[in-house]
């Protein structure tokens, strides 16, 4: 009986546990959940056999108080048959008879409910150990179903990556290689233009110096001019002095022993002249 109750109550349990992790959506809050169904229902059986153990007891009580009934009316009987009063004695016999079959049954009642109990508690005591493997597991359930959803979500992750995000990333690759080569074209574009321009400035500067070249030399040109003409306006300034001392020089009277004017030296008047006529050859 106490078998059979604990056996439909684990199985219960059991039923109720699986049912609820078919339903699960969080399989770790289920095997947490599960355990302490399975606690409970252990409590429950262990409740029951305190009763059923009780129930044992009570039942070799009245087996014992039975035999000890029975004995008490053999007694009887016995001192009656010893005062001659055999009519009571046959009294006291047919109690002990009615004594002696109620504690025949107390005792195969008795003998029944403690085999029962015997076996509830050794089912009770395996399902004791299974729940603390259980528990001594649960990490380990736990740990494997976290597991298996960290697993789950990469997969998740992944297979959404080879849809839209890698097909994205391929369109951005496409834009920033556009972007790449329109710069590189704007740059040789820029550079193209800037060569460009550097020529023509480099032109106007070679033609700028040029012009500077010109009128630097025309500037150099006069300035040397110039400086000819007031050297030669010196010179004929020096010249005309000169040319008036030699005329004086020749009015005055020669002693009578001078020499020739022929035979003089070259007067310093005469000596510039040629110079200045050998210079504008």
């Amino acid at each position: 009986m106490w078998s059979s109750l604990l056996k439909r109550l684990l199985n219960i349990s059991k039923a109720k546990a699986n049912d609820a992790l078919d339903r699960a959506e969080d399989p770790v809050q289920m095997i947490k959940l599960a355990t302490v169904e399975l606690e409970q229902a252990i409590a429950q059986a262990t409740k029951a056999l305190s009763v059923a153990m009780a129930n044992q007891k009570k039942l070799e009580r009245d087996h014992e108080q039975f035999r000890l009934e029975s004995l008490g009316w053999y007694q009887k009987a016995a001192a009656a048959m010893q005062n001659g009063n055999e009519a009571l004695a046959e009294k006291a016999l047919g109690q002990k008879a009615l004594s002696d079959k109620k504690e025949t049954e107390y005792r195969l009642l008795a003998e029944r409910a403690g085999a029962a109990v015997g076996q509830l508690q050794e089912q009770l005591d395996d399902y004791k150990a299974k729940l603390q493997e259980v528990k001594t597991k649960q990490s380990i359930y736990i740990a494997k179903a976290e597991s298996a959803k960290a697993h789950k979500q990469i997969a998740e992750t992944l297979s959404g990556l080879n849809g839209s995000a890698l097909a994205n990333m391929e369109k951005y690759e496409n834009s920033i290689n556009q972007m790449e080569a329109e710069a590189e074209s704007l740059t040789q574009i820029n550079s193209d233009k800037s060569k460009l321009e550097k020529e023509f400035r480099q032109l106007e500067n070679s033609v700028s110096v040029q012009e500077d070249m010109e009128k630097l030399r025309l500037d150099v040109a006069q300035q040397k001019q110039l400086k000819e003409q007031q050297r030669i306006a010196d010179l004929n300034r020096k010249f005309e002095e000169l040319n008036q001392g030699t005329q004086t020089h020749h009015l005055k009277v020669l002693p009578p022993n001078a020499p020739d004017a022929k035979s003089l030296p070259p007067k310093p008047a005469e000596d510039l002249k040629k110079k200045m006529d050998d210079f504008f050859k």
